[in-house]
């Protein structure tokens, strides 16, 4: 059995099924291990984990501690519950912006990709360059911001440092709008989140791309991005308090396990900790040339179960608001077996308009057909799944 227990209830004898944090977050070659003495112990309460899940069919057990079921069945109903609350109305269909999305993601993609080798050859940003861009952006999230951050799932491995900062933008319009930011304040929003890695420009490119751990010296290097994108935008004329703030700010952690500076609580600015759950959401559901994607409803998941340690118990809850249970772009299985890409939330959140593309139990593709599980009698989805899970190419659907 899973079950899920605090970081000072380990005991020698027992057996790690999962470090409950990201993969590059902690120093062991693997999840999984068997806890064979105090050292490793220690070594994980170094590494700032706070909790883990053992097996205890492979170790030993511990009482009163919930199984990996309760935990997920309580993450689910945190889940619903702030989703439910409620977002920013849209003024278009998704179906109607998508093809415009597309079209956006893909230039915006091309611009960040020359950006960043021009700044690699010693060019100093441009940051008026990049307006006209970001008020497109910002347009397509006001007008329908799922189409957007759907489009944002898609990415290749080998682009997947410029895809990522189109996707953090996006994701930080759609938060900041939540927020009420005035509009212009959004802008930056969106400036920010295209430049907030341009500092990985200086990051060697084996380590930056590396298709395993890194060891403790490369994640030193890694993390020296950070530095690296203030001495470039210190440079940068026009350069907004909030564009710096979420590249200087997105890998800081509410207890100050983050980097660089180890900031903690409110020392970290709003706009720095909306930039880190942004981040972290968008990394998890990318695929990386070290691991596949997270489905985006684990994802979210993930930051309610890191919160407050992590990340903003309450911007958390907000984002939620902002992408909902199955967010655009999601693949879930229905009752049936059949399953589908979530193209268009429904107004009951659980019951979204999907793309039908395979049978999971019977595994095979389907004919293309999209449904409304508002209008589809019995059917209702029972699980969130991993594109990964049957060979699904996301992209060839939507």
């Amino acid at each position: 059995m899973i079950k899920k227990i605090q970081t000072s209830e380990l005991r020698t004898g027992m057996y790690i099924h999962d470090l409950d944090c990201g993969w590059m977050e902690h120093p062991f070659v693997s999840n999984r291990f068997a806890v064979q003495d105090a050292r490793i112990i220690q070594k994980i309460a170094s590494a700032g984990i706070r909790s883990v899940y053992i097996d205890t069919s492979r170790g030993k057990d511990v009482e009163e501690a919930p199984t990996l079921q309760e935990v997920d069945e309580a993450l689910q109903a945190q889940l619903e519950q702030a989703a439910n609350d409620g977002a920013a109305g849209e003024r278009v269909s998704v179906a109607s912006e998508r093809q415009r999305a597309q079209a956006l993601f893909r230039e915006a993609t091309s611009v960040i990709r020359n950006l960043m080798e021009d700044t690699r050859l010693g060019k100093q940003v441009e940051v008026a360059s990049m307006d006209p861009l970001a008020e497109r952006m910002v347009q397509s999230v006001f007008r329908n911001h799922h189409a957007l951050t759907g489009i944002s799932r898609i990415k290749t491995k080998d682009e997947y440092t410029f895809m990522h900062c189109v996707s953090v933008a996006g994701l930080l319009v759609t938060f900041a709008r939540e927020q009420d930011f005035s509009e212009e304040d959004i802008h930056q929003f969106a400036i920010g989140g295209l430049i907030h890695d341009i500092g990985k420009t200086m990051t060697p490119q084996e380590v930056l791309n590396k298709p395993g751990k890194l060891e403790a010296d490369e994640f030193e290097i890694m993390k020296g991005h950070v530095e690296h994108s203030r001495d470039i935008l210190e440079q940068t004329m026009g350069i907004s308090q909030t564009a710096m703030d979420i590249s200087l700010m997105h890998h800081e952690r509410i207890d100050g396990s983050g980097y660089p500076l180890g900031l903690s609580g409110e020392a970290i600015s709003l706009v720095g900790r909306m930039s880190a759950i942004v981040d972290v959401y968008d990394a998890l559901t990318s695929v990386r040339v070290y691991k596949d994607a997270w489905e985006p409803t684990l994802a979210l998941k993930k930051l309610i179960e890191w919160s407050p340690d992590h990340f903003d118990r309450e911007l958390v809850q907000h984002f939620i608001r902002c992408l909902g249970i199955y967010p655009v772009g999601s693949l879930v299985e229905l009752e049936s077996g059949l399953v589908g890409i979530v193209m268009e939330p429904g107004e009951d959140l659980l019951r979204p308009k999907l793309r039908i593309i395979y049978h999971g139990r019977k595994r095979r593709y389907e004919k293309v057909r999209d449904i409304d599980l508002a209008r589809a009698g019995s059917e209702r989805i029972v699980n969130a799944v991993s594109p990964a899970d049957y060979g699904i190419d996301l992209g060839a659907f939507l």
